[in-house]
């Protein structure tokens, strides 16, 4: 039966497009879940802080078994004690700063989230443009390795009819070998990249990615606008100063005065006099009042907690003004390289384009026999270089889309 289960489980398999497996990504990878909990935690939180202005009712319960010879008369022997006790603060100022402190607290984990999911879906994005490639090189060496088995098929026959001399022979046999090398190679660069992005989307069994390795559209207009108002970074610094301005507020609350109103009622056994003799009695009885706590003097404790806080609000003040130049330079560099990596795919299409002619010409010579090998073996390796840095060019571009797309915030 585990048997079974496992081969169920390993039998599983996914066609995904990129959208699909972003969407897998957000719900699956371990980083979404872990911020998807962070934030049930905070709401929890919250729930907590706003349980400190309900009133606390507490029933408390106390029985003592007395000694005969240790006790004096006036106490009984089995003394119980059952006390109904009711707090309710009326003036708290840390309260209600703690609770506007747990409220900022979820919008900082909010932007958290925000901030792993951008960084998620550009990873996606990149590991799934990645599988792409390989699969395109993949089935270039595929097809190369047919074109050489062919080639070296025909200088083989070439060979023993005496056509051509041995170091041809041999040095067509070492291509074909080295292309049934490179696709084994290949093989093994498109499981290991299928696999890493499995390992993102927390999946198990066969992927097959549908579409094709293809130069996606993008164009922005303000980007450095855009940053300002969308990064996702800049987000959490931001929540994360409204945080500790209120951490600063809640350490300047215990400034204040607190006041609570209290209730109790009571239930004991007692020993008293009744008419002229010691008797056992249950009394029961009410009480109720107020109680202000205000620290006068704590030698100088609070104001060096308030400073505290103070100064890590200023860390986080000089950290944003800081990141928010790091980022404006990161765009700057981003944007550079997409018109750069734009300008190469032309070049380098235009490169396949006429690499692909020559090897059509050299490989037409050659079965002539008016070419010669080397002038095919310089021809295919012109034209197999050529699509894989066409195909990397394309790789390249749209993995940077991804990075300045998760800049912006898009």
């Amino acid at each position: 039966m585990r048997l079974l289960l496992l081969l169920l489980l390993f039998s599983i398999s996914y066609s995904l497009t990129l959208e699909e497996a972003i969407r897998l990504a957000l719900e699956k990878n371990i980083e979404s879940v872990k911020s998807e909990l962070d934030l049930r935690k905070v709401e929890e939180r919250i729930r907590e802080v706003r349980g400190s202005v309900l009133p606390t009712v507490t029933l408390s319960a106390r029985y003592t078994r007395w000694d005969p010879n240790y006790i004096s008369s006036f106490v009984p022997k089995n003394k119980y004690l059952l006390t109904l006790s009711l707090n309710q603060t009326v003036f708290d100022k840390s309260v209600w700063d703690a609770l506007r402190l747990a409220k900022r607290s979820r919008e900082l984990q909010e932007a958290v989230i925000k901030d792993v999911k951008s960084s998620l879906k550009a990873e996606v994005e990149k590991l799934y443009w990645a599988v792409l490639l390989k699969k395109e090189v993949l089935r270039e060496k595929e097809e190369s390795l047919r074109y050489w088995e062919d080639y070296f098929r025909l200088v083989e026959e070439k060979y023993r009819e005496g056509i051509v001399p041995k170091y041809e022979f041999l040095r067509a046999r070492a291509q074909f070998r080295q292309a049934r090398a490179d696709l084994i190679r290949a093989r093994s660069d498109y499981r290991t990249s299928i696999n890493s992005l499995k390992n993102l989307l927390g999946i198990t069994g066969e992927v097959e990615l549908e579409g094709e390795l293809r130069k996606v559209s993008f164009n922005i207009e303000k980007p450095k606008d855009t940053l300002l108002k969308r990064n996702t970074t800049l987000a959490v610094l931001e929540r994360t100063l409204r945080v500790k301005k209120e951490s600063v507020e809640l350490r300047k609350a215990e400034y204040y005065p607190k006041l609570s109103f209290f209730a109790n009622y009571n239930v004991e056994n007692i020993k008293d006099f009744r008419n002229g003799r010691l008797e056992e009695d249950t009394r029961k009885g009410y009480s109720f009042g107020l109680s202000l706590d205000f620290t006068i003097f704590d030698g100088q404790k609070r104001s060096a907690r308030v400073m505290q806080e103070r100064l890590e609000e200023l860390k986080v003040k000089e950290e944003i003004e800081f990141k928010r130049k790091e980022l404006l330079n990161k765009l700057d560099s981003l944007l550079s390289q997409l018109r750069a990596l734009r300008e190469e795919i032309l070049a380098r299409k235009d490169t396949l384009l006429a690499s692909e002619e020559s090897l059509r010409n050299a490989t037409e010579r050659y079965r002539e026999g008016v070419g010669s090998q080397v002038e095919l073996l310089e021809a295919r390796r012109s034209y197999e270089d050529a699509k894989l840095s066409y195909l990397n060019s394309i790789y390249l571009y749209n993995s940077t889309v991804a990075d300045l797309k998760a800049l912006l915030g898009l």
